[in-house]
């Protein structure tokens, strides 16, 4: 009899009943999955003061420069030693010579001139005195033709005296009247005379100051003390009226006028004044000026010169309101002084005319400030902006903020958070206000 059939019998009942009691019982209770959190960077915002600054570019210029031109035709005799681009030069130095001879002799010819003239007017005060001296003489001497006159008329009219008579003593008192007047007329010509005299020797000293003047202009001295920025004379060389013969730069102080990116600037202004950059830009610029030095804020300037930055304090002197058409930005000139003398805080090298450099201006903000990264703002559909928090559980919330000025890598929050806030850095994705989240706290500094 094959019994191997029946082998099979006992694991499909082993199976069947296997079967029937794991779909006849009832579930198994399954323990609950804990929630996921997902992990992101947060830190704690803390109000407090914060250093600001606004950071521009521009090119040292000199603070005064002044360009020798010639205001008399010559030669050069004379130089200042070694005179080239560059040379250093104390005040009152004699740069150029031109020749003097012509000058000088163009002062003893004037000279000459005011000694004829005081001669002539000398001359012509003698004629007036002696012209009156001989008409007080005539006077007298018609006086007495006069009374000869009335004499013989009364004798013609008694009878005693002829015709003839009378009219020869007429013809003596008129002869003597005639005499008289022409004395008179003369006198009467001296003050036009003396006045054209006067001129004359008015004329002559003019001529001769001129000349004094034009000989001083021979001599160029320098009004300041300076470096030469640019020469074109040499020695022997012909020079006329009007050509510049060399550029004196002051080196006593140096100017840089930097352009700033409004939002780059407006950190700083709108800390200090408390006003938005279009307020700023309707105030006048040297009220500005004395505002912000007022309020605190600072400027320096910069120099990266082989790899090492040299700092050198400067001030603020101008402030162009107006934004530049073709760049943007907007102007603030800052003054250095003694940009040439080297050494200092470590050892920082001449500022040089010429040279590219950077302005810093730096102010702090109040006390009550909180800075964030720029990178934790969000903006809504609507354009507001808003961060990421973790409350008190851990959880994603949503905090709107009301924005200030910029700070480099870092925005100001006038309303929306306060200190001890836990801000999400690295916000997750999807963002779900109220997932639960993992805080890693990092540094404050972290963009």
């Amino acid at each position: 009899m094959n019994l191997k059939p029946l082998l099979l019998l006992p694991p499909i009942a082993l199976g069947v009943a296997g079967f029937m009691w794991m779909t006849s019982g009832k579930d198994t209770p399954q323990p609950p999955r804990a929630e996921a959190r997902q992990a992101v960077r947060v830190m704690t915002v803390e109000a407090g003061a914060l250093p600001l600054s606004a950071t521009g570019y521009g090119r040292v210029a000199a603070m005064h420069s002044w360009t020798a031109v010639t205001q008399v035709d010559g030669r050069i005799l004379d130089l200042v030693g070694d005179l080239a681009e560059g040379t250093l030069v104390d005040e009152d130095t004699l740069l150029v010579q031109i020749d003097k001879t012509d000058f000088e002799l163009a002062i003893q010819k004037s000279r000459a001139n005011i000694a004829a003239a005081e001669a002539a007017l000398t001359e012509l005060e003698r004629e007036e005195v002696n012209s009156r001296r001989l008409l007080a003489l005539e006077e007298s001497i018609r006086v007495v033709a006069q009374a000869e006159f009335d004499r013989v008329r009364d004798l013609v009219d008694r009878g005693t005296s002829t015709a003839a008579a009378l009219d020869t003593v007429r013809k003596a008192l008129l002869a003597q009247e005639n005499a008289v007047t022409k004395l008179t007329n003369t006198l009467d010509l001296y003050p036009a005379r003396r006045a054209s005299a006067e001129a004359t020797l008015a004329v002559r000293r003019a001529e001769l100051a001129e000349a004094e003047r034009a000989l001083d202009n021979t001599t160029l001295s320098a009004p300041f003390r300076g470096r030469v920025a640019e020469a074109n004379v040499e020695i022997g060389q012909f020079v006329r009226t009007g050509e510049q013969l060399l550029t004196l730069d002051a080196i006593d102080a140096v100017e840089v006028v930097a352009a700033f990116q409004p939002q780059v600037l407006a950190s700083v202004v709108q800390t200090a004044l408390g006003q938005t950059m279009a307020e700023t830009t309707q105030i006048d610029s040297t009220r500005v000026v004395g505002l912000l030095r007022q309020s605190g804020v600072t400027a320096s300037v910069r120099l990266d010169l082989a790899g090492s930055d040299a700092r050198y304090p400067a001030e603020i002197i101008r402030f162009r309101g107006t934004i530049d058409s073709e760049t943007g930005t907007i102007g603030v000139a800052v003054r250095v002084d003694d940009p040439f003398l080297a050494g200092g805080p470590g050892r920082r090298p001449p500022l040089n005319v010429g040279g590219f450099v950077s302005v810093v201006l730096e102010t702090t903000s109040p006390e009550t400030a909180i800075a964030i990264p720029r990178t934790a703002v969000h903006q809504g559909d609507d354009g507001t902006p808003f961060v990421y928090v973790a409350d008190a559980e851990d959880r994603l919330a949503v905090a709107p903020v009301v924005l200030g000025p910029v700070a480099d890598a870092r925005v100001l929050v006038r309303d929306g958070l306060v200190s001890g806030d836990r801000l999400i850095l690295s916000a997750p994705r999807p963002p779900i206000v109220g997932m639960a989240l993992s805080p890693v706290d990092v540094d404050g500094d972290t963009e």
